[in-house]
């Protein structure tokens, strides 16, 4: 396994900047990836985040699929993937990274940004007093644990059932609350 800089195998870029706040515009063509658009449980992105009209976007800024969203501002840094081929721009609170496929498999950089390797070297790389920042430079110069293709294949499909069980169980644990209150409810009502 051989290790590598996250600027060696990937494309870091700044999200779009806003200068005001951002008026939501139906059918506008662009959706803007904002902090409130991702479930932090799942790390995924909201099927409803506002949107914007696309000639007010410049191409580059476009997001890809397969593109990493980096959190950069604040003290909890994660990362999730964009899977959608609608197109869109994220906030300035995040950094794109695009992964060169030929070196790295997206879902196994999303997961190895997530993992507390690469969360302790955040917290330690953290500026700000009350509210953490990362400097581009710190994420470009993370250093990567890169096995072959396969095991990143075999690593981020590891990754996904995890996130798909840890689903399930929320879903058979919250009917399982609902059912208990109902018994117990009806046990309060019985004579």
């Amino acid at each position: 396994m051989s290790k590598t800089l996250l600027n060696n195998i990937s494309k870091i870029d700044s999200g779009k900047s806003f200068r005001q706040r951002i008026d939501d515009i139906p059918n506008g063509g662009c959706d803007v990836i904002q902090m409130k658009d991702i479930f932090h449980e799942d790390l995924t992105i909201s099927a409803t985040p506002q949107t914007i009209l696309l000639d007010d976007v410049s191409q580059h800024q476009l997001l890809q699929k397969g593109d990493i969203l980096f959190m950069a501002k604040g003290n909890n840094n994660f990362a999730v993937i964009y899977n959608s081929d609608k197109p869109a721009v994220a906030v300035s609170l995040f950094f794109i990274i695009r992964p060169n496929r030929n070196k790295v498999i997206p879902e196994y950089l999303a997961w190895f940004l997530n993992a507390p390797t690469a969360q302790a070297y955040f917290h330690e790389n953290r500026l700000g007093a009350s509210v953490g920042n990362i400097r581009k430079e710190a994420l470009e110069t993370l250093e990567v644990e890169l096995p072959s293709m396969d095991r990143q294949q075999q690593i981020a499909k590891l990754n996904q059932l995890f996130y798909k069980e840890k689903q399930i169980t929320q879903n058979y644990l919250h009917k399982k609350e609902l059912l208990l209150n109902g018994i117990m409810n009806n046990l309060i009502l019985e004579k």
